[in-house]
């Protein structure tokens, strides 16, 4: 019979399905009783409860795991004992997992695959730079919060811990673990982290795990000896720039992957811009030192674009006319060939409007960013005075606003600094809306208009104001409504403390003390709040 309470935590329910997934990974989702809290718990069950040792190197793992900060890394809080057991409490991440979405929708397309890549290997850049090792990432580890994707389950000491998982790997463990790893757990390292990396790509990308087999014991075997296929090969409209990335990762060898995680972020860059360029392999092979590795020979690509060096000695009879030479003839078709091309291939500002309309239409960030990098982008380098660049300017404005705003939620969620004060003041106007005074939050948005309108930096948060402000318009507002709203939230506090909701009834005082401390205007209702608060701390004394 599972506990229901945790020390300070109230076990709600598993996390994940019964027979797999994070329940069966101990994973609980839990409130912090006082702060009112939502967790994702990790238990750990030890008998007699560990050794003081082991009790010593958890806490100094949990205070490891507590200074990781990045966006894409679900949070640790910290962790505790309770009888014989351990815990670890996580940041709760509501969204499915890249396993259950690939599982329920199929492959990803590239472009959101490479979209998905590059915060997960810069998230492992930076907890690598702290020296923690994940030593378990898989699709089942990556989480999505609304569309951006987040990396859970990190631990620093995950193989020598006294205090982990006693479940046995399954199938889907192993295929996405390093061949050093499946021979010894305690070779965990940077390159196995990026080995596994590989493997959620590839896995994105192709909705197949990279090693496949039907029982653990094949796995094992299967790890060291079965090279997975090639994604270009599997997916036809995949970058081979992007599938020479996986590649490399997915490498038997740790010293045949990437150096780490850095060069793996920089190696995903230039894949989006070989792609977004049109580069073909010999040129990109040709071109130099580029942290982007493609299997192909550097000599082979320079004479097929013709840059290898002329070794012969010129035949001493006489040189035929230059229109008889065979490069003449050569360039010449090489020309014709590229200015069909250049007729032919690009697409008309009709079609890159109806390409981004497409996007659009499809909804959620990651189409829209398509959009943005894919047509409206070009609408503008292209045809910039054309009869779409208007449009064009528009679409790409409500594009920036909606990342903007994601990225403000997210920052807001997560306790992170916001970046400018067009940010903070956004923050704070949004908080007074959504506590349901309209009338402050418009004077905030109209603030922020006011300060920051033809500041260029600023531009984006002074649209997203002004949209704002149009919305609460057109909804109808009344001036000097602030103190009827505290009244209803003080008139709903004390119906809520009576009937022994006391978090609920906190958190409303608290809200009017931050939302309103400095409003001259409703003090005497401020300090109802704070009297409020003020007669519970007595009392709990």
């Amino acid at each position: 019979m599972p506990r229901s309470r945790l020390g300070p935590l109230a076990l709600e329910s598993p996390l994940g399905s019964v027979s797999g997934g994070a329940a069966a990974l101990g994973y609980w989702r839990a409130v912090h009783v006082e702060q009112r809290k939502r967790l994702a718990v990790k238990i750990f069950s030890v008998p007699f409860g560990g050794t003081p040792q082991g009790k010593r190197e958890f806490v100094e793992e949990w205070e490891t795991l507590k200074r990781l900060r990045h966006t894409a890394i679900a949070r640790c809080y910290g962790g505790g004992f309770e009888d014989n057991d351990a815990y670890l409490a996580y940041e709760l991440i509501e969204g499915e997992s890249l396993a259950e979405q690939v599982d329920a929708r199929g492959a990803l397309p590239w472009q959101a695959v490479l979209d998905l890549a590059e915060p997960l290997a810069e998230a492992l850049a930076a907890a690598h730079g702290q020296g923690v090792i994940h030593g378990a990432l898989e699709p089942d580890k990556v989480r999505m919060a609304g569309l951006s994707p987040v990396i859970v389950d990190f631990r620093s000491q995950r193989a020598t811990s006294l205090f982990r998982s006693q479940r046995p790997p399954t199938i889907e463990d192993y295929a996405y673990r390093a061949p050093e790893v499946v021979q010894s757990p305690q070779a965990a390292s940077v390159k196995s982290d990026l080995y596994s990396l590989g493997g959620v790509i590839f896995f994105a990308l192709t909705g197949r795990h990279p090693i496949t087999g039907s029982t653990p014991e094949e796995m094992v075997e299967n790890v060291a000896r079965q090279v997975p296929p090639v994604v270009a090969t599997e997916v036809l409209d995949c970058p081979t720039f992007l599938s020479a990335v996986v590649q490399q990762l997915l490498e038997k060898d740790p010293l045949d992957r990437p150096h780490g995680a850095e060069a793996v972020t920089l190696a995903l860059r230039e894949v989006r811009r070989r792609a977004a360029e049109g580069t073909s392999v010999a040129e990109h092979v040709s071109a130099g030192f580029s942290p982007l590795k493609v299997q192909a020979d550097s000599q082979e690509a320079r004479e097929l674009l013709g840059k290898a060096e002329q070794d012969l000695e010129p035949e001493p009879e006489p040189r035929a006319p230059i229109w008889e030479r065979a490069w003449f003839l050569g360039l010449m078709v090489l020309s014709l060939m590229g200015l069909i091309a250049w007729v032919l291939w690009p697409p008309s500002e009709d079609d890159l409007r109806a390409r981004a309309e497409e996007l659009l239409a499809e909804g959620g960030r990651i189409k829209m960013v398509q959009a943005k990098n894919q047509a409206l982008y070009p609408i503008l380098r292209r045809f910039p005075d054309g009869r779409h660049a208007q449009w064009a300017r528009e679409q790409i404005e409500q594009v920036e606003m909606a990342e903007a705003e994601h990225a403000l939620s997210v920052k807001v969620r997560r306790g992170i600094k916001l970046r400018n004060e067009s940010e903070r003041l956004f923050a704070e106007a949004k908080r007074y809306e959504q506590f349901g005074d309209p009338s402050t939050a418009i004077d905030k948005y109209r603030s922020i208009i006011t300060l920051f309108e033809g500041d260029e930096e600023h531009t984006t948060f002074v649209n997203l104001a002004r949209r704002q402000v149009a919305e609460i318009e057109a909804a109808g507002i009344r001036s000097g409504q602030a103190e009827q709203i505290i009244r209803k939230h003080l008139e709903e506090a004390d119906r809520l403390l009576r009937q022994g909701q006391l978090f609920e009834a906190k958190e409303i005082w608290n809200s009017i003390l931050a939302l309103y401390a400095e409003n001259d205007g409703v003090q005497p209702l401020v300090m109802k709040a704070e009297q409020r608060l003020e007669e519970l701390r007595r009392l709990a004394d």
